[in-house]
């Protein structure tokens, strides 16, 4: 979902999933006053709700039942998927912040399942029709308005009172796919180059996941790396200031350049270059991402 259209939320209010799992207690603490918003792989996918919260919410309301939208919109405002409700009479009901921005006009209540879009909005009418009358769910993709080169999987489920339809960016998720493809090819070249390494520093200044290259260029071991702090590997004349460079990259988000010595078997200095960028998951740096190329 695009930031704008996120909700307000307070730093009490949204978790990454790692830190749920740590600290489940205290969220489940506040689950019960408020729903906890989690993120996933930086994306919001989420909602932590208390079961009185989630009964009230799905429990039937005069005039604003599930398909209505009534007391769930708020929920379903915070879903970074596209959802739009329908009614009974196969018109919007309801449509998230995340539909109003990618379907523009065509998600206003009360309009035809077919304003949607331009280029599938028959199939989607026809699709909706036929979910109201059989109670069975069906698939279809959607091109966006808007976004004419994207293409949007939804699915459209039953209701009560009406059916369901949410939808996520398919384009994106290939893209995705492409970019996790692409930077694991990068990783396996670094890997077999001979003349690069790479390393991931944690908050805490620890290596994770050292590999072959790192261990080659440093000539330790990959068990002795695992255990190490990134500084250790750095010319004590250089760790103040790498030092301060990732705390920099952390605080900031930003990537940075620079010079140092690079210890080999703990002893020989070897001039490196070094490229430093922050790795955010659930919007915060959660690690620093090191280059290491011998400089010339």
């Amino acid at each position: 979902m695009e930031n704008s259209a996120l909700p307000q939320l307070g730093p009490d209010q949204q978790v990454t999933a790692s830190d749920l799992v740590r600290h489940f207690g205290l969220w489940q603490d506040r689950a019960t006053r408020a729903p906890i918003y989690i993120h996933h792989r930086v994306r919001l996918r989420l909602v932590l709700l208390s079961l009185e919260l989630m009964d009230s919410l799905c429990a039937p309301h005069v005039g604003h039942g599930l398909a209505g939208g009534g007391l769930i919109a708020p929920v379903i405002d915070a879903i970074e998927d596209v959802v739009v409700l329908f009614g009974a009479d196969a018109r919007v009901s309801h449509a998230n912040a995340a539909a109003r921005i990618k379907l523009g006009d065509g998600a206003q209540p009360t309009r035809h399942a077919r304003t949607l879009s331009q280029a599938s909005g028959i199939f989607l009418e026809d699709a909706v029709a036929r979910v109201l009358d059989s109670g069975t769910g069906e698939t279809l993709d959607l091109i966006p308005d808007r976004f004419t080169h994207r293409r949007l999987h939804a699915r459209i489920d039953p209701l009560p009172d009406g059916c369901v339809l949410v939808a996520h960016d398919a384009t994106a998720h290939e893209q995705a796919r492409l970019r996790a493809a692409e930077l694991r090819a990068l990783e396996r070249a670094i890997e077999v180059s001979n003349v690069a390494s790479r390393a991931r520093v944690n908050p805490r200044g620890y290596l994770i996941d050292p590999d072959a290259a790192l261990a080659r260029m440093t000539g330790a071991t990959i068990d002795q790396l695992a255990t190490a702090r990134f500084l250790t590997l750095i010319a004590v004349g250089d760790r103040a200031r790498v030092g301060d460079m990732i705390e920099y990259v952390s605080a900031n988000s930003a990537a940075v350049g620079t010079r140092a010595n690079l210890l080999v078997h703990g002893a020989t200095a070897l001039p490196v270059a070094l490229g430093l960028a922050p790795v955010e998951r659930g919007g915060r740096v959660e690690e620093v991402s090191v280059l290491i190329t011998p400089a010339a």
